[in-house]
């Protein structure tokens, strides 16, 4: 079998590096932290045009809802200024056209479009939305750790091979992942009270959490998922280079965040492994641009659908008359209130017992020994002069 060992070491290396980022990590699996905290970057759509637009053509470009992760500006190419001309060049087209670059989102650093072409409301509606995505987000938002997307060669033979070897090695990895000890769900909020879980091992919402993965295949062919297909392929160019005409897999988890993509003859067990071990494993580094992957363009309401089920922790301090109280005080006396709404949006009955933070009681006394610290300084200065 020919395989490119250049490409598949790097492939490797890649998800090797993945791997080793679960040391000294919060317990939240990767897929969940996306989903629940990694708001998806904008993307950038330039849309240039010779004269004033039209009011059916200004109609299209405000026709992009606020739950879509793209931003859109009109440049009038009669009209460019001189910074713009030095990053997208000298366009020309013809008046009354739209013509439409969609770029990365500036945290990738790709400085070049990933498609172009003329605008109008068919092509603005594949860009923002498609069949496949619609299924990602809905398989995500019921509680599968990743969907692998399978981009189809269009030949029969391979692309079947592909898909049964992707589901032998996604059987496999399920039996052995596990969701990392200490994670806080819905009925465990007493367990954040009285310390023994950290507030960023908690869960924000009730959306199922499971090792679990579907998959979705997509003809390249078609031409809903065009632009889709673009945002997988275009980021990782050389992987289409070396492997021409096999079929690809991407896995994508969290708001559509999408991690470089394995060629058929890439495809073995240690990769799959290495791939499940770091979205289901614990979320080594908060900081998402510090993580791999890039986001798509989803048009769904993330944030909505996650409040549906969100875990909401209510706590309040008791009066207190004295440090004696404070002293006093035990973690058992602290009763947890929580309401937590159904993905339906029921709210549960909140308990009558209002719960406290032992932090603000921590703060309050350290706040205390500054100020008493800082007054014995100054009175020490004062007698000193």
């Amino acid at each position: 079998m020919n395989v490119n060992r250049a490409g598949v070491l790097r492939c490797a290396a890649f998800f090797f590096a993945l791997s080793s980022m679960l040391l000294d990590a919060c317990q939240v699996p990767v897929f969940r932290y996306a989903l629940e905290r990694w708001p998806a970057d904008p993307y950038e759509l330039v849309v240039f045009h010779n004269g004033p637009l039209t009011k059916e053509q200004d109609a299209v470009v405000a026709s992009v809802d606020y739950d879509v992760n793209l931003e859109i500006s009109t440049i009038d190419t009669s009209k460019m200024t001189a910074p713009q001309i030095a990053r997208f060049g000298k366009v020309e087209i013809a008046e009354g056209e739209l013509l439409a670059r969609l770029y990365y989102p500036w945290e990738s650093r790709r400085s070049e479009p990933l498609w172009e072409g003329g605008l109008t409301r068919q092509i603005l509606s594949r860009i923002v939305n498609s069949p496949v995505r619609r299924r990602i987000a809905k398989d995500i938002l019921a509680g599968e750790s990743a969907v692998w997307v399978i981009l189809q060669s269009g030949e029969i033979e391979s692309d079947h091979k592909m898909e049964e070897q992707l589901n032998k090695h996604l059987k496999e990895i399920s039996q052995w992942l596990e969701i990392p000890e200490g994670v806080a769900g819905p009925g465990e909020l007493e367990r954040v009270a009285s310390g023994e879980v950290a507030m960023e091992d908690v869960l924000r919402s009730t959306i199922p959490l499971k090792i679990s993965f579907s998959v979705v295949k997509v003809n390249m062919a078609d031409p809903d998922e065009e632009i889709f297909i673009r945002m997988l392929t275009a980021f990782v160019p050389e992987l289409m280079e070396e492997y021409p005409g096999q079929p690809l897999v991407f896995p994508v988890f969290g708001r559509g965040r999408a991690l470089d993509g394995i060629a058929a003859k890439m495809l073995n067990e240690e990769l799959m492994a290495s791939a499940g071990s770091y979205i289901c494993g614990a979320c080594s580094c908060e900081v998402k641009r510090e993580n791999p992957g890039i986001d798509l363009v989803m048009s769904v309401q993330w944030d909505d659908a996650l409040e549906g089920s969100a875990v909401v922790i209510d706590r309040l301090l008791p009066p207190l008359e004295g440090v004696g109280d404070l002293v006093a005080v035990q973690p058992q006396d602290f009763p947890v209130a929580a309401s937590v709404n159904s993905a339906a949006g029921n709210k549960a009955d909140e308990p009558e017992a209002k719960p406290v933070i032992l932090f603000r009681i921590i703060g309050i006394l350290c706040g205390v020994l500054v100020t008493i610290l800082a007054g014995l300084t100054f009175l020490m200065k004062r007698r000193s002069s």
